[in-house]
């Protein structure tokens, strides 16, 4: 009896379905998008792929915000098109736009955290010690005669205590004639790409943990030729990809997808 009504709700269900007039289902998507969810995933180490503990994930869209456990995992409350940040000491903050594609296709998400390195200014330590103290035993230095005069302009340099280490170089690094001969010739050439190829691969290093090919794809849901598109459709300039944060590009890639969306109303 009990099996029969199962079937008999199923039956009635289906029926009340069929009946749903077409033009409510944008209503009924709507309701989702409005509605709250809870966004689980896990955070791990891009290179070594250990979990990252204790990682703070803000909701900037809701201003709510929770942090990782021991072990990388994490659950938070979110809308549809909500903005995450993950940020963690050692770590380059990794911003995560909640979009139809990333809710509806993957109810669990491994995300990865690039390790970010700290510049730590130098140091100078100087055995010399002050100023006074080196031209002291400078001027009381016992120096050896040689034959090799100095120029007089150079001795009154290093009296006024101007450096000089500049003024002598060897002869022939850079003739004028081997300048004119890397301009022209296959080398010169091959050096200028081979410069040209380091100083790509030093930009992309440089911004790859705020934008990359993977970064738009959870962004945008784009894939393959489409994102390759949409990239060069968004053309962002290198000074502003340098000086932007991840938050700006994101916000700034959204706007240009909507925009995308608009001529290329087949990139929904």
């Amino acid at each position: 009896m009990v099996v029969v009504n199962k079937y008999l709700y199923l039956a009635c269900f289906i029926i009340f379905l069929s009946a749903v007039p077409f033009n409510c289902y944008p209503q009924f998507r709507e309701a989702i998008r409005d509605s709250i969810h809870l966004f689980s995933g896990r955070l791990i180490d891009s290179q070594t792929g250990e979990p990252v503990q204790f990682v703070h994930i803000y909701n900037q869209t809701q201003s709510n915000a929770m942090i990782s456990d021991t072990l990388g995992y994490f659950s938070i409350p979110v809308h549809l098109q909500d903005l995450l940040v993950a940020t963690a000491i050692g770590y380059y903050n990794l911003p995560v736009y909640v979009s139809d594609s990333i809710f509806e296709l993957n109810r669990f998400h491994t995300l990865k955290m690039i390790p970010r390195i700290y510049n730590i200014k130098e140091v100078n330590v100087s055995i010399l010690g002050t100023y006074d103290q080196f031209k002291y035993k400078f001027l009381n230095l016992d120096v050896p005669n040689t034959d090799n005069r100095i120029n007089p302009s150079v001795l009154n340099d290093i009296m006024a205590g101007i450096d000089t280490t500049g003024v002598v170089q060897p002869p022939g690094i850079m003739s004028p004639i081997t300048a004119i001969y890397n301009l022209v010739s296959k080398e010169g050439k091959s050096l200028k790409k081979l410069k040209k190829i380091q100083e790509e691969e030093e930009f992309l290093k440089q911004i790859d943990y705020k934008y990359n090919n993977d970064i738009l794809e959870r962004i945008t849901g784009l894939k393959g030729i489409e994102l390759y598109e949409f990239i060069s459709f968004c053309n962002f300039s290198r000074k502003y990809l340098l000086k932007a944060s991840e938050y700006e590009i994101t916000e700034k890639v959204l706007e240009k997808l909507s925009e995308y969306r608009k001529i290329n109303p087949g990139a929904d």
